[in-house]
């Protein structure tokens, strides 16, 4: 805890020492090894010079060796070009491939940020709400929810923040409804590293080469390195109009990779792969420990098992606290979650929860849940 509560993140230092923060998507884990011997010299050195170019070759083909290692499918390292965030290949998918007005379909409740991307690319929300139970992708449900000025869906895969990993079922089925609706795909993968067993991660342009051509693949080491703060990540530009729109921009307005984040991503998908197995096996234990407490001490709280993600979706709408969950658990039990609106109007009454942390400091989540929810 008092390692934690020294770094300068946000997660740790958004509220005061009293409140134990599960919100924001970082581990609370440090980062591979691996990693940190990739830095240390560089830091010692003081070696922060000019040094970024290296990185455009070698970082697209370590991810594309990654992504076939891990999911078996090898993306072409011609279409796939390094970016500061996942955020960043999104907005400009959208500023160069959609007209103001557009709609641009999102499964929700989904991650607060795309909301906003959606607004400022002068683009309409369309909105598949996610069956509360089961959240998956239904065809017809689908084709119901996209109207004749649908132009894009933005897919979150594996889903954040119900925690599925869709089914290539699911997948074929969206596949199958851009290609009818002449649709761009922009599928967010940022999570693919963080699936359980029973659930395997399918990148969405590995269904054919024609999904592919109208798809725009982002991800990144960060989530599954813990490295938020050293902005790094890809997009695979499969759409034409998007690879040539981006390729058509003026060529500092993306900016460009740091070097610490640059040498840090190359590190993770070179050699960080053992140390991210066993992360995978903490937090399958430490979701499992949540899940079996919430069921015997909280009954009334539905959490449905995450598939995929180290985020837990709580249901706390037949609780006494279902007004506005965070809140009342921020306020009374001193543990701070994501407030479910945050994630679209399909959240109120929920709040999620991380549980990337040490099992010590998630029975102290869950032992101030439980006690603040039995008190209302």
């Amino acid at each position: 805890m008092d390692r934690l509560r020294a770094l300068s993140g946000i997660k740790w230092q958004r509220w005061g020492a009293d409140v134990i923060p599960a919100w924001v998507a970082d581990m609370d884990f440090p980062t591979a090894p691996v990693i940190i011997d990739a830095l240390r010299p560089m830091v010692e050195a003081g070696d922060f010079g000019y040094n970024m170019a290296a990185f455009d070759d070698s970082i697209p083909k370590a991810w594309v060796a990654w992504s076939e290692r891990r999911f078996g499918w090898r993306p072409d390292v011609e279409r796939t070009k390094v970016f500061t965030s996942t955020l960043q290949p999104i907005s400009a998918a959208l500023a160069v491939a959609t007209e103001p007005g557009d709609g641009v379909l999102l499964f929700t409740p989904v991650y607060a940020p795309f909301y906003g991307i959606v607004k400022k690319s002068g683009c309409r929300l369309v909105e598949y709400r996610l069956n509360e139970t089961e959240w998956r992708i239904d065809a017809s449900a689908l084709r119901s929810a996209i109207d004749e000025g649908t132009r894009a869906i933005l897919l979150c895969n594996p889903h954040n923040p119900s925690g599925r990993a869709y089914s290539a079922e699911e997948l074929r089925i969206v596949a199958e409804v851009a290609e009818e609706r002449d649709l761009l795909v922009i599928s967010d993968e940022i999570w693919q590293d963080f699936v359980y067993p029973g659930a395997t991660h399918i990148p969405f342009a590995s269904l054919g080469p024609d999904v592919a051509a109208r798809c725009v693949t982002v991800t990144a080491a960060s989530k599954s390195f813990s490295l938020g703060g050293l902005s790094c990540a890809v997009g695979f530009l499969g759409a034409e109009k998007v690879a040539e729109g981006i390729g058509a921009l003026p060529p500092h307005m993306l900016g460009g990779v740091n070097a610490l984040g640059a040498h840090a991503t190359l590190a993770a998908w070179t050699g960080g792969e053992e140390w991210l197995l066993g992360t995978v096996e903490t937090l399958r234990a430490n979701r499992d420990h949540l899940l079996e407490r919430i069921s015997a001490e909280l009954p009334e709280v539905i959490v449905g098992r995450p598939e995929a993600t180290y985020l837990a979706w709580l249901d706390f709408r037949a609780t006494s606290i279902a007004d506005d969950p965070a809140k009342h658990l921020l306020e009374r039990g001193l543990v701070g979650l994501s407030a479910g609106p945050e994630f679209g109007l399909a959240g109120k009454g929920f709040a999620r929860l991380n549980f990337a942390t040490h099992p010590e400091i998630l029975d102290e989540i869950l032992d101030r849940i439980v006690r603040t929810v039995r008190e209302a």
